[in-house]
């Protein structure tokens, strides 16, 4: 396998590169770095079965083989959603189970680059701030790479994310407030950095740390192994996936292994749907809104970044908002029509799709992908009152007929 063709990173909005794979903005303007590679003459055999990220080593950030921590993240199914899309009149949508990567969710790409560059660069430990996802895929690959680490997680994080996050045994502190804003959440991290000098901010957001996307794109590689979508509908929060998802097409058309672009679809919840605002707006930047509330954890964000707008307008995609009724209808759809259990971050993914087209804003008869990121697992919590609507029998010998 070829080595890594990473050049630097390259500015979003002026250009501007840096060979120093460290740096986390642009000292020039500020905005959001991406990993640049050369990609001349590289061949990549997109067709050929990958059992983890690290397979795609010329397009990944340079990490020695030894410090390459995987746990055959990636390589997720990808399965034709044929009931949910009958019933919602449209026979080609597709699913990238993300919820079958190691800790059950799409973070472990991410979580895979950035625990190998902090083992890489001989960091001390590596920390986070998480509502869960990206806390329990840190952890495990901190756990495998035998890395000390720490974890800041959001007050309202489900019990079902902190029991995961605790098996894999890092330091965890819950934190009051800790994504209120922006603000909040930077002047948190950079607390920690003082605190831990020599550990790696493992925060996983492209203005923290813009390689982690890397990780990501690998997303788009594995779905064009099928067939290119017309379009890529992702539910989102600070914007990385989204941005991964289309860089890793970018890439792929610019080495003219594919032939055309999706368009990108952002999700977001109604009540915490920065994005999708700042698009219906026209704006080039994401501006803070009020409180978040949806009942879709993983996206109950009031912030986000430009590198996400970029994305969408460039791919000639759009954003939609979903209510809380209708994630809870498309997670319990999904799983009675197709046998797929999602998180509801990511069941609002498949509302914004059922929307779209009931709004005439996507074709029926047009090829969907849907990126399903977590396991229904992440969040649910089975109670008493569910539990007594179920049967409950002396002896089969009970048991009716219907």
């Amino acid at each position: 396998m070829e080595k890594s063709r990473f050049i630097g990173l390259e500015c979003i909005r002026c250009g501007e590169i840096y060979s120093d794979p460290q740096i986390t903005v642009c000292r020039t303007c500020g905005d959001v770095l991406t990993g640049k590679y050369d990609l001349t003459g590289l061949k990549i055999n997109i067709k050929e079965q990958k059992h983890s990220i690290w397979n795609y080593v010329p397009v990944l950030p340079p990490v020695l083989p030894e410090n390459q921590f995987s746990l055959d993240e990636g390589d997720t199914p990808y399965v034709r959603l044929e009931n949910y899309g009958s019933m919602i009149g449209a026979g080609n949508i597709w699913a990238k189970l993300e919820g079958c990567n190691p800790s059950g969710s799409f973070k472990d790409r991410a979580a895979s680059v950035e625990v190998s560059l902090a083992k890489q660069w001989k960091c001390a430990g590596i920390f986070t701030a998480s509502s869960g996802n990206a806390a329990a895929a840190l952890a495990a690959f901190a756990a495998r790479a035998r890395l000390k680490c720490l974890i800041l997680v959001r007050e309202d994080s489900t019990l079902s994310k902190l029991e995961q996050i605790s098996a894999y045994n890092p330091r965890i502190v819950r934190v009051k407030k800790l994504f209120t804003n922006k603000q909040t959440l930077m002047e948190s991290l950079k607390r920690v950095e003082t605190l831990l000098p020599g550990w790696r901010n493992g925060f996983v957001w492209a203005p923290f740390n813009p390689l982690a996307a890397d990780g990501v794109k690998t997303i788009s590689y594995e779905i064009s192994s099928k067939k290119v979508p017309d379009y890529v509908f992702v539910p989102t929060a600070g914007g990385d996936l989204l941005f991964s998802i289309f860089k890793g097409f970018s890439e792929l058309k610019n080495m003219n292994l594919i032939d055309k672009m999706p368009k990108i679809v952002t999700v977001q919840g109604d009540n915490a749907s920065p994005l999708v605002q700042a698009l219906e707006k026209n704006l080039d930047h994401v501006e803070e809104t009020g409180t978040p509330s949806t009942i879709a954890g993983a996206l109950r964000v009031n912030f986000g970044a430009n590198h996400a707008i970029k994305a969408i307008k460039e791919s000639g995609g759009f954003g939609i908002s979903v209510s809380d009724r209708e994630i809870e209808n498309a997670q319990k759809n999904l799983a009675e029509l197709d046998g797929i259990f999602a998180e509801t971050s990511s069941a609002a993914a498949l509302a914004g799709v059922e929307k779209a087209i009931r709004n005439g804003r996507v074709q029926k008869d047009a090829t969907i992908s849907v990126i399903l990121t977590g396991t229904g697992f992440k969040e649910y919590q089975f109670n008493q009152s569910e539990l007594k609507g179920i049967e409950l029998l002396d002896s089969v010998n009970d048991l009716k007929v219907y």
